[in-house]
């Protein structure tokens, strides 16, 4: 008999309980995101799709980890990237109104990306209490209000919308390379 998989979320350790169950959640979709990717060569992470018109793969990741580290600096703690941050990202995160095409950068330097954005993340939350993951903040260049608590929510909505994104790229660009070979 087959051992059973245990779906639970678990608060992460070191953080408030209910911070670190939301903490918890966020990772398991970071997780799903990392198993998608696991295997994919430079040629499927570049793909723009059929009529090469399409968010790659490798835009994907890297829009999704300056989003995390842009909720964290301008809308939880108020302020600039640190010169760390914005030298890790240096393209910007819209260009035309719509995700900045990436390309050439390997599956290394996502993981690479992906891992430091999330560090970073993770490290301001340590020591928040629940009065501070509830409190509004209001960044300056924007016309919201925003807890911390609802920016974590957000960005698991995020990363698994274009999780299930990049599931279809990958699955799309592998059909395609099979009837090229078919070809």
């Amino acid at each position: 008999m087959t051992q059973r998989k245990t779906l639970h979320i678990d608060a992460l350790s070191g953080y408030e309980p209910e911070i670190g169950r939301w903490l918890c959640a966020l990772e398991q979709v970071r997780e799903r995101t990392l198993h998608l990717i696991s295997d994919l060569d430079q040629r499927t992470l570049d793909w723009r799709g059929e009529a090469g018109k399409e968010n790659s793969i490798s835009s994907l990741l890297y829009h999704v980890a300056l989003v995390e580290v842009s909720w964290l600096f301008y809308d939880i703690l108020l302020q600039d990237f640190p010169p760390e941050i914005a030298d890790n990202f240096p393209y910007p995160m819209a260009t035309n109104n719509a995700v900045t095409h990436i390309e050439g950068l390997t599956l290394e330097d996502h993981l690479t990306k992906l891992q430091s954005s999330r560090s970073t993340f993770q490290k301001h939350f340590k020591n928040m209490t629940l009065k501070d993951w509830r409190s509004f903040r209001s960044p300056p260049e924007d016309d919201y209000r925003v807890t911390p608590e609802w920016a974590v929510f957000h960005l698991i909505e995020h990363e698994a919308g274009h999780a299930a994104q990049i599931s279809s790229l990958s699955k799309r660009v592998k059909r395609q390379l099979l009837s090229e070979e078919k070809s």
